[in-house]
């Protein structure tokens, strides 16, 4: 069996491209990186009482039932997140009360402190 020159001559061909066409889309090797900066993310004032509500959950939570761990504990944070988020609802979306003072005032309230 042979190989004609013009098959030889097509496979070289090819080859040529698809290394021409490599060397275009290999990564170039990057230059030294510089400290850029992370991304930041800010949340509004009702986002942050919101994401505070989750930790007051947890606290609260954890001060009751301090035993509680897993998946058992997740649902307790979860429901009782919920309370709160139905019960201080008004304070939540009114933007005369800062997260700060949101935040002292339940921090007083449940826990006490």
């Amino acid at each position: 069996m042979g190989i004609s020159e013009f098959n030889v001559h097509n496979v070289l061909r090819t080859y040529a491209r698809q290394d021409r066409l490599g060397k275009v889309h290999r990564a170039q090797p990057r230059p030294a990186q510089t400290a850029q900066p992370a991304a930041r993310v800010s949340l509004s004032p009702t986002g942050r009482k919101v994401q505070w509500l989750g930790q007051l959950a947890a606290a609260v939570v954890d001060r009751a039932e301090p035993g509680v761990e897993g998946e058992a504990r997740a649902e307790r944070v979860r429901s009782t997140k919920e309370a709160l988020l139905r019960r201080h609802q008004a304070e939540i979306g009114d933007s005369q009360v800062s997260p700060e003072a949101f935040e002292a005032n339940l921090t007083g309230l449940y826990l006490g402190s």
